[in-house]
């Protein structure tokens, strides 16, 4: 029974410790975030403006998953485990807003967090900034996981990470129809679903190449770029097939439904749904191929 209080009293103190660690979180993201500071370091009101919940939430959705990953491990003493907690989380911190200054740099550079969510309240710019904020999360973690304990394999798979996102990033215009500086400025709540399955895709496709043992950075970076590869093959046959077998057509195949489309900018939800959902369950069934196929003692050896 002492034992079991004793856990509880420790598991109580990390949760605090958790949350004081937030508290540098907070004051972190407004060096890096000057115009965002405001909210952060002062009281924030969900319901004045909805862009701004949506951007501000999605920093703290993205913090909870990298969280997600650190652990408290007490066999080498309650001392050097908060040390090293304190240490991965600082460490992780600085990472997240590096890697979501890169990913805004490379896709938003034409936009601004002032103009657009404090000025104009653009729920599709903050929409792109949720699906950023989440993405970056979740590729970091798996980072985090691959590395284990070594800073060196740390940095190297960051770095490799945001090369390999940014790149991903630029080939919206393959998959969508819609012209993504327009519609944003536009405020385009259909071009935000779109580029919402779209980065989340991509972000899945990437985690699940960079997810598998490292022992070897060459054979390892080797890996990664073959799975990318075969998705990039294996993700149109996917797409191609969901539209077969559901028969979705899609109007702005047609050249005259096209011509309309240029003219006219309003475009209809469904269309925004239906571009970012297509590519997110491609993204979904291709992970498939790529990760879950055990070849075992299929082929024989000699």
């Amino acid at each position: 029974m002492n034992e079991l209080f004793d856990k509880l009293i420790l598991q109580i103190l990390f949760t605090v410790l958790i949350c004081a660690s937030l508290i540098f979180y907070k004051y972190a993201h407004g060096i890096f975030y000057p115009s965002t500071r405001q909210h952060f370091l002062k009281r924030f009101y969900p319901t004045k403006n909805s862009s701004d919940t949506l951007h501000f939430f999605s920093r703290i959705i993205g913090i909870g998953i990298i969280f997600s990953e650190f652990s408290f491990n007490l066999s080498t003493g309650i001392g050097l485990a908060i040390l090293d907690f304190f240490a991965k989380a600082i460490f992780g911190f600085f990472l997240y807003l590096i890697s979501l200054y890169i990913i805004d740099s490379i896709v938003l550079f034409n936009f601004e967090y002032k103009d657009e969510v404090l000025k104009r309240k653009n729920n599709a710019y903050s929409v792109v900034t949720l699906a950023q904020s989440i993405g970056i999360a979740f590729i970091l973690k798996t980072v985090l996981q691959t590395s284990g304990t070594s800073i060196v394999m740390l940095i190297f798979l960051w770095l490799f990470s945001m090369v390999l996102i940014g790149f991903a990033s630029k080939t919206f215009p393959l998959m969508s129809k819609m012209s993504f500086n327009r519609q944003l400025i536009q405020k385009s709540i259909p071009l935000s679903f779109s580029y919402l399955g779209f980065f989340w895709g991509w972000v899945l496709i990437i985690t699940s190449a960079l997810d598998h043992k490292l022992i070897n950075i060459k054979w390892y970076g080797i890996q990664v770029v073959l799975k990318i590869l075969l998705s990039l093959i294996v993700l149109p046959i996917f797409t191609k097939g969901l539209k077969l077998i559901f028969r979705i057509y899609d109007e702005k195949d047609d050249k005259n439904a096209q011509d309309h489309s240029d003219e006219v900018d309003q475009i209809d939800l469904g269309y925004g749904v239906y571009e970012g959902s297509l590519f997110f369950t491609s993204c979904f069934l291709t992970i498939v191929i790529t990760n879950r196929v055990f070849f075992g003692t299929f082929y024989p050896t000699f």
